[in-house]
């Protein structure tokens, strides 16, 4: 059962980078733990061997289910200033690694690297996002739901005007 479950999770994530890609965002939420924790924590440059580069207390982003709803009303509103046009993405989410973590073989931890490239407006390059993130998916009613994700970010600055895409 344990390698059927490591392939579903792993669809799990290419189906979720389609959903984001495409912009099907109500869809992208019903993959969605309603007890998601949501966050990425801005990185620090400290010297070497000064905690793990992340701040404790600033977030690029710390949401829950009912942020992350809000948002995805607000894209479909005429209120979504910074997505007028919406930002186009092509997301590459490689190097899965998968470790059952719960009794049952309901529980997955999964880290994974990013890259997600963002197109905006008739500007020839785009501005590319890239990092680490660790999941956490649970079994839920048959299908896996996303529970936990923590981005980390490869950068300190992100370069972009705002960060209104999902990741």
């Amino acid at each position: 059962m344990s390698q059927d479950h490591d392939r579903e999770c792993e669809r799990f994530f290419y189906r979720e980078a389609e959903l984001l890609d495409g912009r099907d965002l109500a869809q992208w939420l019903e993959m969605l733990s309603p007890n998601i924790e949501y966050r990425a924590p801005v990185r620090i440059t400290r010297s070497r061997g000064e905690g793990d580069g992340f701040s404790k207390t600033a977030f690029f982003f710390d949401e829950d289910y009912g942020s992350l709803k809000l948002r995805v009303a607000r894209f479909a509103s005429d209120f979504a200033w910074s997505e007028n046009p919406p930002t186009r993405t092509r997301r590459l989410v490689t190097n899965l690694r998968l470790d059952a973590t719960g009794a049952a073989d309901l529980t997955r931890m999964v880290r994974s690297n990013f890259a997600v490239y963002c197109f905006r407006g008739d500007e020839p390059a785009p501005r590319v996002l890239t990092g680490e993130r660790q999941d956490l998916l649970e079994r839920e009613g048959g299908s896996w739901k996303l529970r936990k994700r923590l981005v980390l970010f490869d950068t300190t600055v992100l370069g972009m005007d705002s960060l209104s895409i999902l990741l």
